[in-house]
């Protein structure tokens, strides 16, 4: 990695700190709140149902929007996606890197196959011959005895 990039990486580290330290703050405020919830759900709940009577389900409807538009707006919040430009140029060199591994490979290939098709032609072609001489001293020999036979017996 060139030193721009090692910068950028170190920032990214850098700002990535304070939320995740932030996000498991509030992960832990929300966990103990859950395991405490004996204690205080039940004077809420009667709270807001004598909210809600007092008031009419319009309000308890506004409540509940007004919660849902905050879960809404920190889920946003917290998706952080990095920028599209950073995305393009990880893209583009994962592309190009792989495209030079693909033309190394294939320029390998071919070298090996170039070799190894000239070998086996050289190996066929002296197996070939080497058969080939075999079987005409076979046939030579073969010869030899059955003159040799028909000389012994007399034929000849």
């Amino acid at each position: 990695m060139d030193s721009i990039r090692m910068e950028k990486f170190h920032a990214r580290k850098r700002k990535q700190f304070v939320p995740s330290l932030l996000h498991y703050f509030v992960t832990l405020l929300f966990l103990a709140l859950f395991l405490s919830s004996p204690l205080w759900l039940p004077r809420v709940s009667s709270c807001l149902l004598s909210l809600a009577s007092v008031s009419g389900t319009k309000c308890l409807v506004l409540l509940c929007n007004i919660v849902v538009v905050f879960l809404v707006r920190t889920s946003e919040s917290k998706t952080s996606q990095p920028s599209p430009t950073d995305i393009y140029e990880e893209y583009m060199n994962r592309k190009v890197n792989n495209e030079r591994q693909d033309e190394w490979r294939s320029e390998k290939r071919t070298e090996e196959e170039e070799d190894s098709e000239e070998e086996e032609e050289e190996e066929e072609v002296s197996e070939i011959d080497k058969k080939a001489e075999d079987f005409i001293a076979r046939i030579n020999w073969q010869r030899k005895l059955e003159e040799r036979r028909l000389l012994s017996y007399g034929y000849g």
